[in-house]
């Protein structure tokens, strides 16, 4: 089996999860991972799939902009094979998430992503919604075993403070356990 890894971006509208599996589906391709999502009305897509023997990256990413077209959907797609090597440090991390929030300002991810690239802390996922003039960042990162994790906490407060904004740093349990709806 081949891997391969799909993008698709652009106009969002209802069925581009269903065209983009179907023709993956047609191809008897199938879907490892996906990830999607929607930000002011543009769709966003990366989908890992296992492709039979002989189908190559060009033919999955026609099809798949072939079964976008056929249906008006303006996207654009890109295909690649999969890269069995990727990031590792090599050092056992633990999941955290690192929510800043205050008055919007053009350089906070930038500066928050900075800190974390310095001290070799992964962002796996990034959450960041601007409302007025109000911003919430919501970084979920790997935090590798070995950074003095006050030390860490008490860097990126005092960075939050000298720009006017307030963070919190939570350990992913406690952060789900807190944020925990429950089903009635």
């Amino acid at each position: 089996m081949n891997r391969i890894v799909i993008s698709v971006i652009g106009r969002d509208c209802p069925g581009v999860v269903y065209a983009i599996t179907s023709a993956l589906a047609k191809e008897k391709c199938n879907v490892e991972q996906l990830s999607q999502t929607i930000l002011k009305g543009q769709f966003a897509s990366i989908v890992i799939i296992s492709a039979p023997e002989g189908v190559t990256e060009e033919q999955v990413q026609r099809v798949v902009s072939l079964s976008l077209e056929s249906r008006s959907m303006d996207l654009t797609v890109s295909a690649r094979y999969f890269e069995t090597e990727t990031f590792e440090s090599g050092e056992e991390t633990e999941p955290f998430v690192v929510t800043v929030n205050g008055s919007d300002q053009a350089e906070i991810i930038a500066m928050f992503s900075g800190i974390f690239a310095e001290q070799k802390v992964n962002i796996e996922n990034l959450k960041a919604l601007r409302t007025n003039d109000e911003c919430v960042l919501v970084f979920e990162v790997a935090l590798p075993m070995s950074i003095n994790r006050n030390a860490f906490r008490q860097m990126l407060q005092a960075k939050a403070r000298s720009v006017g904004l307030s963070i919190s740093i939570q350990h992913e349990n406690i952060f789900e356990a807190i944020h925990r709806v429950p089903i009635v």
